[in-house]
C-alpha cells in the first residue's frame, strides 16, 4: 500500500513536575510525557486512510490490522516471537516448579505468561526525529494524581524501584497516590470514577466516598471491578470538595490523572512523589 508521509513533524510534549523530594535544591525538576488521546486500531485505520494515495476504506484497513493483530496475538500464545517496525515482542513464563511437580498438568495459578517489548530502530528514530515541547507545571494548592498502584506497591515502593512490584490487578485494592486527595462532601459526584479508555467499550466505574479505603490526603484506595481484563486501559478522575486544611469548600474540585494505569502491569517510582501522610494506614 503507497501512503504519503505525514508533512508535520510529531511533537512530544513533556511535563515537566517539581522535584519535592530534594530539600536542598528549590529548581529542580523531572520530565514526564504528558499523554494524549488513547488511539483504537479504528484511529490508526483512518489515519492510514487519509494519509493513503488511494481511495482506500478506513474500516477494511482495520479489518485487515485486526485479523493481523490477532493472528499475530496467537502466534505468540504458541510460542514464536515477531518482528514488527514497531518493535520485537518474545513470549516469556515465570513461575519456579519442583522436578516433580513437571510429572503432571502444572498450577497454572503459579506460573505467569507475558509478552516482552523491545523498540526497533524505527521507532527510536521517531521518537529521535520527534520535536520536543515541555511544559512546566508548578506545584499546585488543590488536588494532585501521581499514580495508580497495587495496594502492595503503594505500602512498599522500594519493590517497584527494585522491579519487584505487584501489578494492578481485578478485584483487587488498588491505590491512587497523591497530594491534598482526600475524598469527602456532600454532592452525588464526590468520589473516583475510572474510566476505560482502550478500544470502544468506554465503561465506567464510580466509588463514593463510603468504597473508598484508604482516604487520606496521600492515598486514595478502591476494588478494581473483578471483570476489568488484564491489559485495559483505564483513566481516574477524583472529585473532592475537602480543601487542603480539611475544610469544606462551596465548590468541588475535580482532578483528572495524567496518565492511564493498565491492568496486570505494575506502577511506576514517580520522583516527585511525596507521601508524608501520618493518616495513610496500611495494608499489611
Amino acid at each position: 500500500m503507497s501512503t504519503k508521509e505525514p508533512t508535520q513533524k510529531a511533537k512530544f510534549l513533556l511535563k515537566a513536575l517539581e522535584l519535592s523530594l530534594t530539600t536542598d535544591v528549590k529548581d529542580d525538576y523531572y520530565l514526564q510525557p504528558k499523554l494524549q488521546k488513547c488511539l483504537s486500531l479504528d484511529d490508526l485505520a483512518a489515519e492510514v486512510a487519509a494519509l493513503s494515495a488511494r481511495q482506500e476504506d478506513a474500516e477494511d484497513i482495520a479489518r485487515t490490522g485486526r485479523d493481523l493483530m490477532k493472528r499475530m496475538m496467537w502466534f505468540l500464545s504458541a510460542g514464536y516471537s515477531v518482528s514488527t517496525p514497531l518493535g520485537y515482542f518474545r513470549p516469556t513464563a515465570q513461575g519456579v516448579f519442583m522436578e516433580s511437580e513437571l510429572n503432571e498438568a502444572i498450577d497454572r495459578s503459579r506460573l505467569t505468561l507475558g509478552v516482552k517489548y523491545s523498540m526497533s530502530d524505527e521507532m527510536r528514530q521517531a521518537l529521535a526525529d520527534a520535536e520536543i515541547d515541555v511544559e512546566v507545571q508548578k506545584a499546585t494548592a488543590g488536588p494532585q494524581l501521581y499514580a495508580v498502584v497495587s495496594a502492595h506497591d503503594a505500602d512498599h515502593p522500594d519493590a517497584v524501584t527494585r522491579g519487584e512490584g505487584v501489578p494492578v490487578s481485578a478485584g483487587q485494592v488498588c491505590v491512587i497516590k497523591g497530594r491534598n486527595i482526600k475524598v469527602g462532601g456532600d454532592g452525588a459526584d464526590i468520589g473516583v470514577t475510572i474510566t476505560r479508555v482502550d478500544g470502544s467499550e468506554g465503561t465506567t466505574y464510580f466509588f463514593p466516598v463510603k468504597k473508598l479505603y484508604p482516604n487520606t490526603s496521600a492515598r486514595v484506595g478502591f476494588v478494581m471491578p473483578s471483570d476489568a481484563p488484564d491489559g485495559s486501559v483505564w483513566s481516574v478522575k477524583l472529585c473532592t470538595q475537602l480543601g487542603n486544611s480539611g475544610n469544606l469548600l462551596k465548590v468541588s474540585r475535580t482532578v483528572t490523572m495524567d496518565e492511564n494505569f493498565v491492568i496486570g502491569e505494575t506502577g511506576t517510582s514517580i520522583p516527585g512523589e511525596d507521601d508524608d501522610d501520618s493518616g495513610q494506614g496500611t495494608f499489611g
